[in-house]
């Protein structure tokens, strides 16, 4: 019996075997001469809030570029022909009729790597405004100046390494001991951007910090940033959030009806949040101590090619087209710092 039992058994295993054998080989000749690949997902999205689902990226986003992600990083974007890797940078520009830059991918409203009907960025519109004077082209290598041990790490991955001519989205801080490290020369500065007063509600009267002294407002700020050293030394009632867009949060939540933020922050804090009140205060100028020039980084041997660009910055901000690039952004505008102001730089980096 034992046996007859043990025999029928196999029997019906090796019947179900056979039955998926066959099915499996129906389904191969079915599918034949097809490749199966998993398909891609891209999470980004115009308020970079996360979005499911596939879009082919117009440029390459560094966030979700396969070869990136493997360790493929800070690669020159355009191809450099032989003879001209070794020639000085201005030449290299007119030869290929083309810029070569390096920009950070998510530093909005600044840079970032673009997409289908949105804009790049102030500092890659100005990049393109002047390449389109010449008749030439831009081309742009991301890469990601949030590093550890600072902008000084992304030098040596970068424009160490010849990849692109210039190196966009830096401020001068006067603590840029990086810069000749890495034997940078700071261009001039194309605009400045500082802290900058923001109200709501209750305290929509509040045009000035003097003003929040005397009516004894809270004003929300960064911990650890400038700004809050300023408030403690100048004794200005603030309350202090890690991060800026946590202050921006904390106005939202009511927690505080005024604040200082980062003048670059407030165009994505309106993206973000279209539902808060807070309004910059109409005019208002950030304290010179909390103003700092923005400018492009270019090697301190390249003298033909830091003059070009501060030649090409003179233009646009005596033109006004500096100004008309930066407002579209939401950005208010601040000209670059007057010599013998407190954060003007004091020393030539050249």
């Amino acid at each position: 019996m034992f046996m007859r039992i043990c025999v029928r058994s196999v029997a019906m295993l090796l019947a179900a075997a056979a039955m998926i054998t066959a099915a499996a080989s129906a389904l191969a000749q079915e599918t034949s001469g097809k490749v199966f690949e998993l398909e891609p997902e891209y999470v980004y999205g115009r308020d970079r809030r996360p979005q499911i689902g596939y879009r082919k990226p117009e440029v390459f986003d560094p966030l979700s570029d396969r070869l990136y992600q493997s360790g493929y990083r800070n690669f020159a974007p355009t191809a450099i022909p032989d003879e001209l890797k070794t020639v000085p940078a201005m030449e290299r520009v007119e030869k290929m009729h083309r810029i070569l830059a390096c920009a950070d991918a998510w530093f909005w409203p600044f840079s970032r790597t673009a997409h289908n009907n949105e804009p790049a960025g102030i500092e890659v519109e100005i990049l393109q405004a002047i390449a389109k004077r010449h008749g030439w082209d831009v081309s742009i290598a991301w890469v990601n100046t949030g590093m550890r041990f600072g902008v000084g790490v992304t030098f040596g991955t970068s424009v160490d390494k010849g990849i692109c001519d210039i190196f966009m989205g830096l401020t001068i801080t006067n603590d840029d001991h990086h810069m000749p490290r890495h034997k940078m020369a700071f261009t001039k500065p194309f605009m400045s951007t500082g802290y900058v007063l923001v109200t709501q509600g209750p305290a929509s009267g509040v045009k000035t910090l003097d003003d929040a002294k005397t009516q004894n407002v809270k004003v929300g700020m960064p911990a650890y940033s400038p700004m809050s050293e300023y408030a403690d030394d100048h004794d200005i009632p603030h309350a202090t959030f890690f991060q800026n867009y946590q202050v921006i949060d904390a106005l939202i939540r009511g927690e505080v009806n005024a604040a200082m933020i980062w003048s670059g922050s407030i165009s994505q804090a309106k993206l973000e949040h279209p539902e808060g009140e807070f309004e910059m205060v109409k005019g208002y100028q950030p304290p010179d101590e909390m103003r700092f020039d923005n400018a492009w980084g270019i090697k301190a041997k390249e003298v033909e090619l830091l003059k070009f660009i501060d030649e090409e910055f003179d233009q646009m901000l005596k033109s006004g087209e500096t100004k008309r690039i930066s407002e579209r952004y939401g950005v208010p505008f601040f000209p670059p710092i007057e010599p013998g102001a407190p954060n003007s730089p004091q020393n030539d980096e050249r």
